[in-house]
């Protein structure tokens, strides 16, 4: 027990330094899945939708959520720069693999949000003079994050857990650090364990913050 305890508390600034690595990805992928997202929701919703972009924008989100994230991150990583002629960091590949997965799935969360709100609330906002868009900012935008809230808070702690994937390209975050640990310590259970217990207060912390918002907009 002194020695597990011993191990923990030598392992554990690195363990708190590959947190910090997968907040700051986190937080990266997060900025981009719910604004690409929010755009790309808005551009596929019942009200809005051309059917020329739909068609493109729907193949879009099929593809990103119909094949595996390791596969997307795989793809961006080491393809994509062949493609497209410019290399990536394994940190900014990781970000983007992630931002574009939480994107194809935000945009569904954000459009279906857009869509329940009553047709009465567009025709009430255009009956006084507002514009379309005008509409979307002060009507129907507001009433979609009330629905689309609990959602969104899904999606975003499901990617705080997906960022353990990045360690196959060998992106510093909290997963890769305690495999690293692991190795050189010999001793799986206790890192591992504290891993999990730090991703776990990241999660519950990201929850806790949309309950107290959910109630606060009384939703």
């Amino acid at each position: 027990m002194l020695e597990e305890s011993s191990i923990l508390i030598k392992s554990l600034p690195f363990l708190l330094q590959g947190a910090f690595s997968t907040l700051q990805i986190a937080i990266a992928s997060i900025a981009i899945g719910l604004s690409g997202g929010l755009v790309i929701g808005v551009l596929n919703c019942r009200r809005l939708s051309n059917s020329f972009f739909a068609g493109i924008l729907n193949t879009f989100v099929w593809v990103l959520r119909g094949t595996p994230l390791f596969v997307q991150v795989l793809i961006v990583y080491y393809a994509l720069p062949e493609l497209i002629g410019i290399s990536f960091t394994p940190f900014i590949a990781g970000v983007i693999a992630l931002g574009m997965n939480s994107m194809a799935y935000n945009s569904e969360i954000i459009r279906g949000g857009i869509n329940a709100i009553p047709e009465g609330q567009w025709e009430a906002a255009y009956a006084v003079g507002l514009k379309p868009w005008q509409t979307l900012q002060g009507v129907i935008l507001p009433q979609m994050l009330r629905v689309a809230l609990p959602s969104l808070t899904n999606e975003l702690t499901a990617l705080i857990r997906e960022t353990s994937i990045l360690m196959v390209i060998g992106v510093a975050e909290l997963t890769k650090v305690s495999k690293d640990i692991v190795a050189r310590e010999l001793d799986p259970m206790t890192i591992y364990l504290a891993a999990a217990a730090i991703y776990l207060i990241l999660t519950t912390v990201i929850a806790m913050v949309a309950q107290f918002t959910q109630r606060r907009w009384k939703i």
